[in-house]
């Protein structure tokens, strides 16, 4: 639009219009109708691959412009995601997601095709396979797809009659069918369409034909049914549709809601000739299954968390299903809902064996039974569990000519007959009222749905291992195992009914689960840590009792689990035998997380070994650990003194009600039992939730907990790692410990308060940036007994701090008083010692000022600290708050003192922010540097006395025991590098490496011309993973150097890791070896 006239005289040179290509620019999606962001689905402005966008780009001689290979704003890169409107609300994919011609399924798919594992598919149409192509999809294959269309359709893989999906994954290697758009807005329901199986079994319609089309497609393009039982259209195992339900004949009228939302799965006339096993729907904005007619047969199907029914059937459905499971929350309707057309033929006859249904609660509108059986429909109903809250459990309306009974003698003939079976249980009850209803006939007419005997149920607790009584959605679920418990009435077999048909597995158990929790490792629930690992095995004698009250002993060897809070009882003692897991569950159902408590006057004798650790650890998989708050934690009462007014003072420890927790009393050698090698990990959920505001109630348990524990209680090599609160909290008292590890927890590794003056020695922790002190030791200000910790010898390392956590790296607050020596700390933190809140304690580095204990605070001058801040690199020893009103003035005036000076630790990234990026530490100082000088000896004969500062010397007392050693993370204990058996990095003279000596390689290492390494045979050279500086130390062999390394087949020259024996072999635990000559090479 040029406006060449006067007066604007806008001419272009040659005369005439400017030029450009007009050609379809080919974006990956540009939506042909929209108006304004209300009606704007999902857009991807990026290039197709290959498109007119690659052809035709102008090179600019300009630095400032960056060379590209397209035109427009984008190349492949989405540079919008993460932080655009567009991505945060879910109108652009995934920065991850690239479609290119090779990974785009076709819209019409005529041969057969194969999508391979190693390759990520996209959906960017609907997609039909035609007869008689075969669509084969590896197990381990994702497919993704995008909302809509340039048309606003829905992709949507549909199956055509005579074609096939073949279709099989496994339990290892699931297939999956899930959204673009990025983890952080999922879940959430109707980001694409779904998966429709068309096949030539008979169906049920409302006309003379014996065939129909599938809702939501053009005519003649969702043909299905015909006169074939037998039809196969393929198979599906271990496969998962999340995430669908999208609109996939679009209503521009009535955009979302036309009536056409896709099912997760839709079954039109689909015959018995299908496989269907280990299949899961989830989050869809309609139906999970939708069976339309056919007798397909099908075990094991998940359905979760969809917007409407679990599973339906209709138009005269008449397959087998057994194991089915199905999660309804409030905003589903029903776990099944099964329709005939009145008394057409042929009748829908389902006969379903072995289900649970869960319903959590239902929304306005949404009060209707957990299963509806309406329209005439019949079927044979054994084996069920139906549960949770729900207007009934069974509702039936509509009734045909059908028979409806509870006694299968009187049934009649298949299919006109509906029978559920009496031995089925249902223990539905309304949400507002809380009372029974297990059925809702609809008897009168015009429904006329009068049973001739029955309906009747059991009417008892499944007695599921954990079913939460109060939850919504999956925002609020933190935990479920459906499995029943051993003893309970799920699992009563001489009440085991079944259907006598050579398709379905004898189960002597009511239900979808036996001891067997087969959506282990592929349900969203596994992936997403709702769901105990498929190995957790609860049994009545491996269940620890919620009360102790006797003497027990936990054996070695066994595997025991909290699933509740567990209180043991003077004088009871609980001994833990080595090598004994104990392993919690998120919860129980009544919401609170399971938790070891040791109550005042009993004992916990737990005393492992290195080899045989005692564990305290989640019933999740590995594949979703490490995660914090994952179950409560152990808390230990005693009666020792803590501080306050009462004489003796006691306290209700945080969390427990009242009674349950009281600690505290005038014993200070009191004993509560002995801790050695025991680990804790992934504690920390919320003990006693508020309901208003879930996990984050300030009720989040320390992974250990020590309220007013006296010093006759022995603490030797403990652990807590990943915990969602504190890692060690002492609560006054006067307990002593050595060698204790707090690993990556949310808050502080150690904590003590209310007037704790026990002793600590060889105490580490590695703070990663989402925790915040090593060390908070606070006080009740002036208030009766002070807190006087004795620390020697710890090592705290921080990574860097997320936002508001540049706190100090050991904060001492609120009149705390103690003595600290021989300490290291190091890393990126706010400061390395924080002081605040201070009253009439003095404040001193020099011994001659501390006064009388312990009204003082002594800060060695030889203690080691050189911590940086992470935003400015600068180093930052202190942060006292001497001004008013916090008043931490030291004495004499001014801060305190220590060495800045760097403590030459073996190993320490100079970069890491979580676990996740970890590689690997070696916090041992190295020999001869700044740790081992400087050293405070102790008066006081608990303190060992050392040659080096920090927690560690030669010992690496963490290994074979540790989370860090049993994940790699530091060198096996036999690792003993030194000055002179460590390799430099530069060798620039001839060197010979004998084979009595270990040598270690703990950075690169080059050997420059015209130097000659001779390595002995029998020699072993170990290296670390990597150096500071996060490069893999490798041996480079220069142009001109030599390496002379000449083994014996009885003394090899051996190159190999630090990593411990019981860890490899591995891949990847170093760098490799190098050698670099002058001969020609072609280039």
């Amino acid at each position: 639009k040029i406006a060449s006239a006067s007066p604007d005289n806008c001419v272009w040179q040659p005369i005439g219009d400017p030029t450009s290509r007009s050609v379809d620019p080919n974006l990956l999606l540009l939506p042909s109708v929209w108006t304004s962001v209300s009606d704007l689905v999902q857009i991807d402005p990026r290039p197709v691959d290959s498109g007119n966008s690659f052809s035709g780009v102008d090179t600019i001689t300009d630095s400032f412009f960056t060379t590209t290979t397209y035109s427009g704003a984008f190349g492949t890169d989405m540079w919008l995601d993460g932080w655009s409107y567009l991505s945060e609300n879910g109108l652009v994919p995934s920065a991850d997601v690239k479609p290119t011609l090779s990974n785009t399924i076709a819209s019409s798919i005529t041969t057969n095709v194969t999508l391979n594992a190693e390759t990520t598919y996209y959906m960017t149409q609907q997609v039909f396979v035609k007869a008689p192509a075969i669509l084969t999809i590896e197990a381990g294959t994702t497919i993704k797809s995008y909302r809509q269309d340039a048309n606003g359709k829905a992709p949507t893989l549909v199956i055509e009659q005579g074609a096939k999906i073949i279709a099989e994954g496994t339990k290892a290697l699931p297939i999956t069918f899930t959204s673009v758009l990025p983890a952080s807005l999922l879940p959430i329901r109707g980001a694409w369409g779904g998966l429709i199986i068309l096949g030539r079994a008979p169906i049920t319609t409302s006309s003379a034909s014996i065939t129909d089309d599938i809702e939501g497609l053009a005519a003649g393009l969702g043909t299905y049914g015909g006169t074939d039982p037998n039809d196969n259209s393929g198979s599906l195992k271990y496969v998962r549709v999340w995430y669908g339900g999208a609109d996939i004949g679009f209503d521009t009228s009535n955009p979302e809601n036309s009536g056409n939302e896709i099912n997760g799965i839709t079954f039109g006339g689909v015959g018995q000739g299908t496989t269907l096993e280990n299949i899961e729907v989830a989050f869809n904005k309609d139906d999970g299954f939708e069976f339309f007619g056919g007798n397909v047969n099908a075990k094991w199907l998940s359905a979760l968390f969809v917007d409407d029914d679990a599973f339906d059937t209709d138009e005269g459905y008449n397959g087998k299903l057994q194991f089915l499971f199905a999660l309804v929350d409030k905003d589903g309707d029903h776990a099944a809902e099964m329709d005939s057309k009145n008394d057409a033929s042929p009748r829908s006859f389902p006969i379903v064996s072995g289900a649970t249904f869960i319903k959590s609660d239902h929304s306005s509108g949404r009060s209707n039974g957990l299963i509806q059986i309406r329209e005439g429909g019949g079927g044979e109903f054994y084996n069920m569990i139906l549960t949770g809250k729900a207007g009934a459990g069974l509702e039936n309306n509509q009734c045909g000519a059908e028979t409806r009974t509870s006694d299968i003698s009187v049934a009649g003939t298949a299919p006109d007959y509906l029978y559920w079976d009496s031995n089925n249980i249902v223990n539905t009850v309304l949400a507002g009222a809380g009372t029974l209803s297990q059925f809702k006939i609809a008897s009168s007419a015009p429904d006329n749905c009068v049973w001739t005997s029955g309906p009747t149920s059991r009417n008892v607790d499944p007695n599921l291992i954990l079913l939460p009584n109060s939850w919504s959605t999956s925002a609020n679920l933190n935990q479920i195992d459906p499995r029943p418990l051993s003893g309970g009435n799920a699992l009563d077999a001489s009440l085991a009914n079944g259907p006598s048909d050579s398709f379905f597995s004898t189960a002597a158990y009511s239900g979808a689960f036996d001891s067997n929790l087969w959506i282990d490792g592929w349900s969203w629930l596994s992936v997403n840590g709702l769901l105990p690992s498929g190995d957790v095995q609860p049994t009545s004698s491996t269940v620890l009792s919620s009360s102790i009250t006797t003497n027990t002993t936990l054996l070695a060897g066994n595997t025991y689990y909290m699933t509740q809070q567990v209180f043991v009882r003077s004088p009871a003692i609980l001994t833990v035998q080595p090598g004994v897991t104990i392993r919690s569950y998120r919860q129980d159902a009544g919401g609170k997380a399971p938790t070891l408590v040791i109550e005042q006057g009993a004992k916990i004798m737990a005393e492992g070994t290195a080899d045989s650790p005692i564990t305290f650890t989640s019933v999740l998989p590995d594949s979703v650990l490490p995660m914090r708050g994952t179950w409560g934690g152990l808390i230990i009462l005693g009666r020792g003194i803590i501080s306050g007014t009462g004489t003796p003072q006691t306290n209700n420890i945080e969390g427990l009600d009242a009674g349950l927790g009281q600690y505290g009393g005038a014993d200070n050698a009191d004993s509560s039992g002995s801790l050695r090698y025991v680990r804790v990990w992934y504690g920390g959920a919320d003990i006693s939730p508020d309901p208003n505001n879930p996990e984050n109630s300030g009720n989040e348990i320390n992974g250990i907990t020590f309220g007013g524990v006296g010093s006759g209680t022995t603490l030797e090599n403990v652990e807590v790692a990943f915990n969602k609160d504190d890692g060690f909290e002492f609560f006054g008292g006067s307990v002593n410990g050595k060698w204790l590890s707090s690993l990556f927890v949310d808050d502080d590794a150690f904590d003590s308060d209310e007037g704790y003056q026990g002793k600590l020695q060889f105490i580490f922790a590695l703070v990663d940036q989402d925790g915040d002190h090593a060390a908070e030791m606070d006080s009740k200000n002036d208030d009766q007994r002070r807190s006087f910790p004795k620390v020697s010898g710890a090592t705290f390392i921080k990574s860097g701090h997320s936002s508001g956590r540049d706190n100090g790296l050991i904060q001492i607050r609120e009149g705390g008083g103690g003595e600290f020596y021989n300490m290291i700390l190091t890393g990126k933190a706010g400061a390395g010692l924080e002081n605040n809140n201070c009253f009439t304690e003095t404040r001193t580095s020099t011994l001659t000022s501390i006064g009388t204990a312990p009204n003082y605070l002594y800060w060695s001058s030889n203690n080691i600290i050189n911590t940086v801040r992470a935003d400015t690199g600068v180093a930052n020893q202190f942060k006292i708050a001497s001004a008013s009103p916090d008043n931490c003035v030291w004495q004499p005036i001014g801060d305190p003192t220590s060495r800045s000076v760097d403590p030459n630790l073996l190993l320490l990234p100079s970069v890491w922010t979580s676990v996740s990026d970890l590689v690997q530490i070696d916090p041992r100082p190295v020999d001869s540097g700044n740790s081992f000088s400087g050293v405070d000896t102790i008066t006081d004969s608990f303190f060992t006395t050392t040659t080096y500062s920090g927690a560690f010397g030669t010992d690496m007392w963490l290994d074979g025991w540790s989370y860090l050693s049993e994940n790699g993370l530091v060198p096996s204990a036999d690792v003993k590098p030194t000055l002179s058996n460590t390799i430099a990095s530069s060798i620039t003279t001839n060197v010979t490496l004998n084979a009595e000596t270990t040598y270690y390689m703990t950075q690169q290492v080059f050997v420059k011309a015209p130097a000659i390494l001779t390595i002995e045979a029998g020699t072993t050279i170990k290296s670390y993973r990597q150096d500071a500086n996060g490069k893999a130390p490798t041996l480079v062999i220069e142009q001109g150097a030599k390496i002379i390394a000449e083994g014996t087949k009885a003394l090899p020259i051996t190159f190999t890791s630090v990593l411990p024996a019981s860890l490899l072999p591995i891949r990847g635990a170093w760098g490799g070896l190098i050698i670099l000559g002058r001969a020609p090479i072609t280039t």
